[in-house]
């Protein structure tokens, strides 16, 4: 009898199968996949809710046993709508089955016939001369069917176009062709992607040949189920797309990762700098050298994203930065990590220095390490820490972190970008303040030195996704933790009962960009409630928050508005907040966290305000 190789995985817990789903998840038959859902489901059951809804224009329910797996291994608990077959546009309506599913993420599952009827046609050559034209078509018809969806929905639509099921029709000439399929099909989805950008928030285009090309066109179509039932997909296929598309839920619901904490030895490089010497480790064009090297390139990819990368190493530091510095194949140099621990201490102790520095939670750390014995430490005594072990095999190292779901993005922004620049400056200005303490100074004296400006948007339409993202990723400075999507944002911005106010702060060292946020809620003429006020833990400690509440209180007592109310909703990591409001000249209105001001009998006072250079602009005045 033929030995099931997955048979050891029944006894694993969630986070196992988790950190170790690039290693077998792809190899998973489908009747292991409703074992282990079942197992994981009854003994460890989901903790957060997730609900999809999926137009479709072919099969997509015999997708569900690949999506619930996926779900429930991301802790998820994955509720799925299947509409009618076919691009029912009433689906769209207020009294639809989907609408009456109020789902979380809408997935169009289409065709490139769905999106123009010229596409249909067998003769290629008929419209490949009006490609601008056709694309420019098949576009504003997309816009207009996602745009009756959006109307009454604010949950992320996800675009994805099936990929073609044929070869292209002029085979290896393709690519020399002034009309090239796959050229033109590239430029389409350029377009399409670029419009969705243009014309909503809180929607993707998933692009599905990246699968393709992963995992090749015969593995990912089933011939006889697409011919027989309209089902494109492989199981290899279907389980692929279903993890990448869990993955984007698992983002949404979950506080995104932030820093990519690194071992040095046998994780950056092949062997022990202490031993080997800097001429020893294998590091370089040559196997196993050669796939550290492309580890390395991918970290970078990863820092382009938005992460943080952070070293903790038990080693030398001289001997590390001898490396960083001076050997001619590390593209990882010391400029690329915002903060290091290298030293002999604990990792447990290191990582949690490096979350005190960075100010940030450890759940916003993943540690990548070769050592069994490290991570199991760390999973044991630092459990919001997601560990992944390097693999054993040189090969398979640079794929290592494809696969974690916290190190996907949803949109990317100016602040991603300068991530490490950013942090970067805050270190300098962490050394101003020592310095001005060592030499006597006080802290309104320090904050004045910085010469902080800041400037406060209201209303304003340009910065959706990073407004958004602070909600979502905000844990320590936020007073209620309250998530909101990109597409509720823009309806706040775009309704006369809210504003939605956010900072930036600039001072000496530079430019912090956008980094607070309040959202209030207009109750009367007279009054008005903070449903939400939050700030970067980047900024903590140079009083921007008073000054951002002073000036937003101010703004409101001008037109009129007397009754400030606001509330405080305790979380595990929020506790930097509890007194906020206390401290802000708020009164407590019972022991519930609720609090209110009277800015008539309580006027603000002038002299509380920080050293900090206001500017306050209305953009959707």
């Amino acid at each position: 009898m033929k030995k099931n190789p997955n048979h050891h995985f029944a006894t694993q817990t969630r986070r196992a199968l988790k950190e170790q789903a690039s290693n077998w998840s792809k190899n998973l038959s489908l009747p292991e996949t409703h074992a282990l859902t079942k197992r994981l489901s009854e003994t460890e059951p989901p903790e957060k809710e997730f609900r999809l809804g999926v137009i479709h224009t072919y099969t997509s329910d015999l997708l569900d046993p690949w999506l619930h797996f996926h779900a429930v291994t991301q802790g998820i608990n994955l509720k799925t709508y299947h509409a009618p077959y076919g691009l029912n546009l009433m689906e769209s309506q207020k009294d639809s089955g989907l609408y009456a599913h109020a789902p979380d993420m809408i997935l169009f599952m289409l065709t490139l016939d769905d999106i123009h009827p010229e596409f249909s046609n067998p003769d290629s050559g008929l419209h490949l001369h009006q490609e601008d034209d056709l694309f420019q078509d098949a576009v504003k018809r997309v816009l207009e069917i996602l745009a009756m969806f959006r109307a009454n929905t604010s949950a992320r639509i996800v675009l994805t176009l099936l990929p073609p099921i044929m070869p292209p029709a002029l085979g290896i000439y393709d690519a020399q062709s002034r009309h090239s399929e796959n050229l033109w099909r590239t430029s389409l989805k350029k377009q399409l992607a670029g419009a969705l950008n243009n014309a909503f928030e809180s929607t993707l285009f998933f692009d599905m040949d990246q699968i393709l090309a992963d995992i090749g066109r015969f593995h990912f179509f089933d011939f006889r189920f697409w011919y027989a039932s309209r089902f494109p997909f492989t199981p290899l296929a279907a389980n692929e797309f279903a993890r990448r598309l869990v993955n984007l839920m698992a983002i949404s619901v979950y506080p995104r990762a932030k820093v990519i904490a690194l071992d040095a030895d046998n994780t950056l490089w092949g062997g022990i700098i202490g031993e080997d010497g800097i001429n020893g480790i294998a590091l370089g064009p040559e196997y196993p050298g050669n796939t550290y090297v492309a580890f390395q390139r991918r970290l970078l990819d990863l820092q382009k994203r938005g992460f943080i990368l952070a070293l903790c190493s038990k080693n030398n530091t001289e001997d590390v930065h001898e490396i960083l510095d001076n050997h001619p194949h590390q593209i990882l140099r010391r400029h690329h990590f915002a903060a290091e621990r290298i030293n002999w201490l604990p990792k447990v102790d290191n990582l949690v220095a490096l979350s005190d520095e960075l100010n940030l939670g450890l759940e916003a750390f993943i540690f990548v390490d070769d050592s069994s014995h490290e991570c199991d430490i760390i999973r044991s005594r630092l459990p919001q820490i997601e560990v992944i072990q390097t693999p054993s095999k040189p090969i398979d190292i640079p794929m290592c972190l494809e696969q974690v779901a916290r190190l996907e993005i949803l949109s990317l922004t100016e602040e991603d970008a300068l991530k490490t620049q950013l942090y970067a400056q805050e270190k300098q200005r962490k050394q101003f303040r020592q310095n001005a303490s060592a030499l006597g100074g006080d802290l309104n004296s320090y904050l004045a030195s910085l010469k902080m400006k800041m400037r406060i948007e209201i209303d304003s339409r340009k910065n959706i996704a990073r407004l958004a993202q602070l909600t979502q990723k905000t844990n320590q400075f936020n007073v209620t933790t309250r998530r909101y999507s990109e597409q509720q944002i823009l309806d706040f911005t775009e309704s006369n009962q809210w504003t939605v106010s956010s900072f930036t702060l600039s001072d000496i060292f530079g430019n912090s960009g956008i980094v607070g946020l309040a959202l209030f809620h207009k109750l009367t003429d007279k009054a008005i409630d903070i449903d939400n006020f939050l700030m970067s833990c980047r900024v903590i400690g140079r009083s921007a928050e008073s000054a951002f509440l002073y000036a937003m209180l101010d703004y409101f007592a001008r037109m009129g508005i007397t009754q400030i109310t606001a509330t405080y909703i305790p979380t595990q990591k929020n506790n930097l907040v509890a007194d906020f409001f206390n401290r802000h000249g708020f009164t407590p209105e019972n022991e519930t966290g609720h609090y209110k001001r009277n800015l008539s009998a309580s006027p603000l006072d002038r002299n509380l305000f920080p050293p900090i250079e206001i500017e306050i602009e209305n953009t959707g005045a």
